[in-house]
């Protein structure tokens, strides 16, 4: 099964979004692993869809949600669905001392345009330093990110970002 190694592998790159460094180079060598209650491959659209309590593990790289979908868009380009109550992702970064932690009810990878989707209450978690919103996009190509608030119940919803005091001194 072609699980799109190239877009396994931005994805866990575009998460070091706090500046500390690439993820861990052999991350990419080793193999993905993938656990979970069912697994449902539809040929000939190439569609895996990975059911209940799915972990996604390549190196230090682990993904963890309700379910967790390979596909193909209209250009033949892979998408990496992740969903969950909320669907996790933790990395660590190469010169950090802490992991990458990242959740939303939904996380998406869109290969051909390098595009890293955190849909519904989705955060980003590092060294402190937080990021919230309803939706957080991270740009590979450009290492633009952008989150953005929606209205909820009546109120709108703003974006969050916490920094702590050391990181501001330490130049981080």
């Amino acid at each position: 099964m072609m699980l799109g190694m190239k877009g396994i592998t931005a994805l866990f790159l575009c998460l070091s979004l706090f500046g500390t460094g690439a993820v861990l180079a052999a991350d990419t060598d080793q193999p993905i692993e993938i656990s979970s209650d069912s697994a449902m491959r539809e040929e000939p659209s190439g569609k895996t869809t990975y059911r209940g309590d799915v972990v996604l593990t390549q190196g230090s790289l682990e993904i963890r949600a309700d379910s967790l979908v390979f596909s193909f868009d209209s250009d033949n380009s892979t998408l990496i669905t992740a969903k969950g109550n909320p669907a996790t992702l933790k990395q660590q970064p190469e010169n950090a001392e802490t992991p990458i932690d990242a959740s939303a009810e939904m996380i998406e990878y869109h290969e051909k345009t390098e595009r890293v989707r955190l849909v519904g209450k989705a955060k980003i978690l590092q060294d402190g330093a937080v990021i919230e919103g309803s939706t957080i996009e991270y740009l590979v190509g450009t290492q633009r990110v952008m989150a953005a608030g929606s209205p909820e119940t009546g109120a709108p919803q703003r974006v969050k970002v916490t920094i702590p005091p050391n990181s501001l001194r330490d130049g981080k």
